[in-house]
């Protein structure tokens, strides 16, 4: 991949061509843990999310792309909580669009983390996507609090959106 760390102002930068040719390809590291409901609120959505977390920061430190994702069972439909590194406000499965926001195709762009929560259940579209910052300030802890808050508020609307159904039928 044709990600560098540039000295001085340490922003992880990628090709856009390159960004969707690894990820078309599926040539990035994609990590997976599985949790239920009732693990996640017994631990804690932070102790849930910390494995995610550390699997994010590892592929940023090898300069590697990555989705590292919580696949959390326990309701009618899985809950699905992602970090992926990006260069625009589109998941991974979205690959296809990527191009469409760029003027320059050679053009290089800072790599970013962005937050994807996918459960019929939260919202109309199914999915909630969310810039987080910038890739080098995660490997450094930042941004990591408000992954867990995004979190908090998606599960808590997740939860709230299957009890009105439960009391409408």
């Amino acid at each position: 991949m044709s990600t560098k760390l540039k000295l001085g102002c340490e922003i992880m930068k990628v090709k856009v061509s390159d960004f969707i040719d690894e990820i078309t390809e599926e040539k990035f590291n994609r990590d997976s843990i599985l949790a239920t409901l009732d693990q996640v609120e017994e631990f804690g959505i932070a102790d849930s999310l910390a494995p995610v977390m550390e699997k994010m920061v590892d592929a940023l430190q090898q300069e590697k792309l990555e989705q590292a994702e919580l696949a959390i069972e326990g309701s009618d439909d899985p809950i699905y909580v992602r970090l992926e590194t990006g260069i625009i406000n589109l998941p991974f499965e979205n690959i296809n669009r990527v191009a469409n926001f760029f003027d320059d195709l050679t053009a290089e762009v800072p790599v970013n983390i962005y937050l994807v929560v996918v459960s019929p259940d939260l919202n109309a579209s199914g999915l909630h996507i969310m810039q987080i910052c910038p890739a080098t300030d995660f490997v450094n802890g930042e941004g990591q609090d408000a992954v867990v808050v995004a979190v908090a508020e998606s599960l808590k609307q997740i939860k709230e959106n299957i009890a009105q159904k439960v009391t409408t039928k």
